[in-house]
């Protein structure tokens, strides 16, 4: 009983790490567009504000 604890215990740690990983990549995958969005729109104001 005491071993099937812990190979519980040592899954769900594998478990979390592998979703800790997607997750971070997931959110990075997310991220990462919406960055460059926001930062083009920023520089394409300042521009369209520069030309007039």
């Amino acid at each position: 009983m005491n071993i099937l604890i812990k190979l519980f215990f040592v899954v769900l740690a594998i478990g979390g790490i592998i979703l800790i990983f997607y997750v971070s990549w997931f959110w990075r995958a997310l991220i990462t567009p919406m960055v460059l969005i926001l930062l083009f729109d920023v520089f394409g104001s300042f521009l369209g504000k520069k030309k007039v």
